[in-house]
């Protein structure tokens, strides 16, 4: 290497007359390759070029023209190589700049994000020069767009702004890529100097609807949206994201309307027609959704969406054997043509409903398979998915594997309320309890100022028994947060099961004050009355608005059946008490009060096969008196003068 240096040291000078001619040849043979091109004799002048460089392969200039001549014909790795060569001899804005066009036309297919990439740093060299080019400026943005690099083009946005003030397209864009970083109120900002600037844009109160919605200001984004509506009532697009918005903010009536107009727009709309079924289904006309349901399945059978919509349709229905045979049918699909990590998305949520439908059912094993399923679908890791699956466990009874998964996945979410509460669970079902005791109260101490990890404490000592403990611990929680619902609810049961029905009954009614529909607690508190016979006339009233919530529950049939059945209304008992039979067949407590009906009617050997079949029914709460229930078969039998009375039921 040194040698070498001294030798480059003892060299003559160039002969700076020889160097002269030769670049002046070089741009003689270079103008003339500049006439053809002129004249579109393409091969021509490149050859010229060629010549050209031969002679003086030290011009950044002619190196540049080359490369945009054979951008021209379309040789796009040609003029890279070109441009790059020119760049390197002259670090000139231009050069640069043309380097970027060139990596900008060669982002297509698997090379796409890496030429992209390539682009932004010539773009950025091309504005060190010339940081007022404002074409350079927001092309680079809407490169990094491209590439999710959000932080970056919010800032390129950002510089371009400081140039073009005005610009309301650049003011939308720098307000989505803040939203895709989850800065809402710089976001919100973006949009209100777009609007500013033109208050008439349905364009940018739809922007501004969608960054409210993501940030949960659902009032917000729907007054947004409905102004976006009337500056431009025609616009289907807009039409349709109202419709979900008002099925968000549980206003069905008003998204079922907008559907129509949708509809009304584009009569064959596949998405409008989803909304309108969406809206029956929230209206609890099933019929009429399923009916939706099926015109776009017939249009279409491969449509996911709409078997899903039949899936949730049975759902609200509580004929959660047909929702589980729907996603039985949907996840076993032809996945061809679908994107795979979108697949298994989809797939991840109906697993999770098909879980839910056989818990529902009572067939535990087949729910916690299908959970596990759901958590190995991909994504990312859920601690109430895991939760869930481990509840599931729990429920099948398999306390072995719901202990190692739950530690499992407390190791990942160690803190989290339900899983150590789920812990406690399985270690109480083992015989553990006072390790079952030190974990609940490790998280009662952690949870002191957490409504939701003190209301799991919670559960967890009333499904122990320990109802004192869980009353003590849900008044720590309504010191937290006096409204919270859950917390009232929960308060309401535990002092009922303490047989304390005033206290509960207040509570019951502070938690209507909170939430006049909420149907759980209109229907506890009409059931608990009515049992005990007070204000029977208006437990009827109140579990009929819990039915008229939710038409398909089982328990609130149940409660109006018995409710009725204390005000002698026997047969219209009779009717929900059926009713409430199908859907909670295996209930101990829904079959005892059906037989107490049929008994009263007379029918005594069928009210006789409903209490045997109650002795052997579910009754996780342990409510039934199984002695009184005994001792109405031996009547029963007696009366019937059954020989199978001699034997003990």
């Amino acid at each position: 290497m040194t040698i070498a240096l001294l030798l480059l040291l003892l060299a003559a000078p160039p002969d700076r007359e020889a160097v002269s001619k030769e670049r002046a040849e070089a741009y003689y043979l270079f103008s003339l390759g500049q006439q053809a091109r002129l004249n579109g004799r393409f091969a021509e002048a490149l050859e010229e070029y060629r010549r050209a460089l031969r002679i003086d392969a030290s011009s950044a200039a002619i190196h540049a023209e080359t490369a945009r001549l054979l951008r021209e014909a379309g040789r796009l790795a040609e003029a890279v190589a070109e441009a790059t060569e020119a760049a390197r001899l002259e670090d000139e804005p231009d050069n640069h700049l043309l380097l970027a066009q060139l990596y900008q036309m060669q982002a297509e297919g698997d090379g796409a994000a890496e030429a992209l990439r390539r682009a932004a740093v010539e773009y950025e060299k091309s504005l060190t020069g010339r940081p007022m080019d404002e074409p350079a400026l927001r092309t680079l943005a809407v490169i990094y767009a491209q590439l999710g690099e959000h932080d970056k083009a919010s800032k390129a946005w950002l510089r371009y702004l400081e140039l073009e003030p005005e610009d309301l397209e650049a003011y939308l864009q720098l307000g989505s890529h803040y939203l895709a970083q989850k800065d809402a109120a710089h976001a919100a900002d973006a949009l209100k100097k777009a609007i500013a600037l033109d208050p008439n844009s349905p364009r940018t109160y739809e922007a501004l609807s969608e960054i409210y919605s993501q940030s949960q200001q659902l009032d917000e984004a729907l007054r947004y949206l409905r102004q976006a509506q009337e500056l431009d009532p025609k616009n289907l697009r807009i039409r349709l994201r109202l419709a979900e918005m008002l099925l968000r903010v549980r206003k069905a009536q008003e998204a079922l309307a907008e559907a129509e107009a949708a509809l009304a727009l584009d009569a064959t709309n596949r998405v409008a027609l989803e909304r309108k079924g969406q809206a029956l289904r929230e209206l609890k006309q099933f019929e009429a959704a399923n009916a939706v349901a099926d015109q776009l399945l017939a249009q279409d059978r491969s449509d996911v969406a709409a078997a899903f919509l039949k899936v949730t349709i049975a759902e609200a229905r509580r004929d959660f054997a047909a929702a589980a045979a729907g996603l039985e049918q949907i996840l076993a699909r032809s996945k061809k043509g679908e994107e795979a990590a979108q697949s298994a998305s989809n797939d991840r949520i109906f697993l999770l409903h098909l879980g839910n439908a056989y818990e529902q059912l009572g067939r535990f094993r087949e729910a916690a398979e299908a959970l596990d399923r759901a958590r190995s679908a991909g994504g990312e890791p859920d601690a109430s998915l895991l939760a869930q699956y481990v509840g599931a466990l729990v429920q099948a009874r398999d306390f072995e594997r719901a202990l190692t998964e739950v530690r499992s996945a407390r190791k990942q979410f160690a803190d989290d309320p339900e899983l150590m509460t789920l812990e406690a669970t399985v270690l109480r079902e083992q015989g553990q309890m006072d390790a079952a005791l030190q974990i609940v109260e490790q998280l009662r101490k952690r949870a002191a100022s957490d409504v939701e990890g003190l209301v799991q404490v919670a559960e967890f000592y009333r499904r122990a028994k320990r109802l004192a403990d869980a009353e003590s611990v849900l008044n720590d929680a309504r010191r937290v947060a006096p409204r919270d619902l859950r917390t009232l609810f929960q308060l309401g049961a535990v002092l009922e099961r303490q047989r304390r029905p005033d206290a509960a009954e207040q509570i019951f009614r502070e938690a209507l004050t909170v939430q006049p529909d909420a149907a759980p607690v209109l229907n506890y508190l009409g059931y608990m009355n009515a049992e005990r016979g007070v204000k029977v006339d208006e437990a009827v009233t109140l579990i009929q608005k819990a039915i008229a919530l939710d038409p398909e529950n089982g328990a609130y049939l149940d409660s109006l059946g018995w409710a009725l059945f204390r005000l002698d209304r026997i047969d219209q008992a009779e009717q929900y008490l059926r009713r409430a039979v199908a859907k909670e067949g295996k209930n101990a407590v829904v079959l005892d009060h059906l037989a107490d009906v049929l008994k009263r009617q007379g029918n005594v050997k069928e009210a006789l096969e409903f209490w045997r079949r109650a002795l052997d029914g579910e009754d996780e709460g342990e409510e039934l008196d199984r002695v009184r229930v005994e001792q109405k078969i031996r009547e029963a039998q007696t009366s019937l003068n059954d020989p199978t009375r001699r034997q003990h039921p």
